[in-house]
């Protein structure tokens, strides 16, 4: 039986041929496809073929590859010195605020406590009574303004009091007010402070409103690439920082390798076994297997102080799936990477990470790697 050509990567013209020398090094045939003839070098979208019989050997040097590219992007993981916690003086922010005080203790790390409040426009204002509803818009948003800053300043003495009564005074805690669409403000205050972790207090499963809450977590995933923890309102924070089992679900994406140094920044304060699961319907093939052991790989070699173990989860319900093993492991954070997608994709096929920001009792670290 003739052994058939499979597409084993594709990428641009000179990635390709790197990829093609070092298979070829290795003794494993390659073909080229889809090359410009005219102008090679400028070729994108080229696929490198092998035999179907080379393919488990071709993905652990593919992986090896990757591996050693990723060794050099290690002085990118860096530990926590700023945890940013945005806040609407919810007990669920009251909760969130505290657990980064801990957190904070923890990396000798700064906390800043951010309030974004909304100040609605009034739109298609008459033009002969534009000037008088200017004034009192100026004047309500003054006034807007000036509740929010009162409230603000009582909520942050209070976490303070309560941080001094539990020892931690020692620990840096600002704040900052500002005006406009809460996603869009946190990004933005992100981008200045530099955190190494947004801590999000939410409503939780079962609670009231929890799908409006979720929700500004989903999007302000969405407009920022800092790690975000999403912490229920009945989470226990002697618990929290106390974790000692996190399950970071993978679908092998190759996003997955910066996720998991963002993971790593983040636990190294912690004596923490990670578990790696991946969740399918049909049972795992020896791609699977292979691609598992490459990430467990990857963990070894960039830190010698995490445990991992991984496993393959078969069902066709994620949430119920990754639920269960979490219930049946004692895991205390569910660890994932929402990774980019298409409008119509987060539409009509909601990922991992969404479903579980609105139904999970466990705190979320989420990536956008």
């Amino acid at each position: 039986m003739e052994d058939r050509l499979i597409t084993i990567a594709t990428d641009h013209y000179t990635a390709a041929e790197i990829l093609k020398a070092k298979l070829e090094d290795a003794g494993i045939e390659c073909v080229l496809k889809h090359v410009n003839l005219i102008q090679g070098a400028v070729s994108e979208g080229v696929q490198v073929q092998i035999k179907e019989s080379d393919v488990e050997r071709a993905l652990r040097i593919i992986n090896e590859m990757k591996t050693a590219q990723e060794q050099k992007e290690m002085k990118d993981i860096k530990q926590i010195r700023r945890i940013l916690v945005p806040v609407d003086f919810s007990d669920f922010s009251k909760n969130a605020c505290l657990y980064a005080i801990k957190l904070a203790k923890k990396y000798k790390a700064d906390v800043k406590i951010l309030h974004v409040f909304y100040a609605p426009i009034v739109d298609l204002v008459p033009i002969t009574d534009a000037y008088s509803i200017q004034v009192d818009m100026d004047i309500n948003l003054r006034e807007m303004e000036d509740q929010a800053k009162r409230n603000l300043v009582e909520f942050v003495n209070e976490i303070r009091d309560i941080a001094a009564k539990q020892d931690y005074s020692d620990v840096k805690i600002s704040y900052t007010l500002r005006e406009g669409i809460v996603e869009d403000e946190i990004a933005s205050t992100a981008k200045a402070f530099k955190p190494g972790i947004i801590v999000l207090g939410t409503r939780g499963k079962g609670e009231k409103q929890s799908d409006i809450i979720g929700s500004v977590v989903y999007r302000v995933l969405d407009k920022t690439k800092i790690p975000v923890l999403a912490i229920p309102g009945k989470t226990s924070l002697d618990s929290l920082i106390d974790v000692k089992n996190i399950v970071y679900a993978t679908d092998f994406d190759d996003s997955d390798y910066v996720a998991i140094r963002k993971l790593i920044a983040i636990v190294t304060a912690f004596d923490v076994k990670i578990h790696v699961v991946h969740i399918s319907k049909s049972p795992e093939d020896k791609w699977d297997t292979v691609r598992m052991d490459a990430l467990k790989d990857y963990f070894r070699q960039i830190t010698k102080n995490v445990k991992v173990e991984t496993s393959f989860i078969k069902g066709d319900n994620p949430v119920a799936n990754l639920e269960a093993y979490c219930e049946m492991n004692k895991i205390d954070v569910i660890a994932l990477n929402n990774r980019k997608r298409g409008l119509l994709q987060r539409m009509f096929k909601p990922g991992l990470a969404k479903k579980l920001i609105h139904s999970s009792s466990l705190p979320l670290l989420l990536f956008r790697a």
